[in-house]
């Protein structure tokens, strides 16, 4: 009996763990909506940028986007097209090179954000390709978080610790 309340407690942990893995790391649902999403994610004062925002319902007609990189812009749907993706252009401000947020606020009320990087003027536009090349990658996209792998085992451990203390209950009879 002293055993049961552990393994419960593996398993509900190990069933969070799990449930983990199904929300993206950038805090939307695992359909992506609501999502935003600037192209390209660096840029120089007075370059224009591409935003792109999708909001939760396909009824949402515009979404309000800010940060502080650009003014504030309302991306609006042409009549008749489908789908709830908003997309405009944009130009940077003359702002100081950094990181800035970049907001969306649909008219369903679902929100979104992003990070745009600001450049140095004149600054080399250098381009990423895949992960650092450091050994495991686990953090490296299109892998399987090492949640997943906790929590799995987790829920193995609960459930076998349950079964071995229900068939030492049946032993005993």
């Amino acid at each position: 009996m002293r055993i049961i309340g552990p393994a419960i407690l593996v398993v509900a942990v190990g069933v969070v763990l799990l449930r983990a893995v199904s929300t993206q790391a950038d805090g939307s649902t695992p359909q992506g909506l609501p999502s935003v999403s600037v192209n390209p994610t660096f840029a120089e004062p007075g370059e224009t940028i591409r935003v792109t925002a999708t909001c939760r319902k396909a009824t949402t007609t515009r979404t309000r986007i800010t940060s502080g990189a650009f003014d504030p812009t309302t991306l609006r749907r042409p009549t008749g097209a489908p789908g709830p993706t908003l997309t405009d252009t944009v130009v940077i401000n003359h702002v100081r090179p950094g990181r800035f947020r970049v907001n969306s606020r649909c008219d369903d009320h679902s929100t979104a954000s992003t990070t745009l990087t600001i450049l140095t003027a004149g600054a080399p536009h250098v381009v990423p390709e895949g992960g650092a090349r450091t050994g495991g990658g686990s953090t490296a996209p299109n892998r399987p978080a090492p949640t997943a792998a906790v929590g799995t085992a987790m829920l193995a451990s609960g459930l076998g610790l349950v079964a071995l203390t229900l068939r030492r209950r049946a032993a005993r009879r």
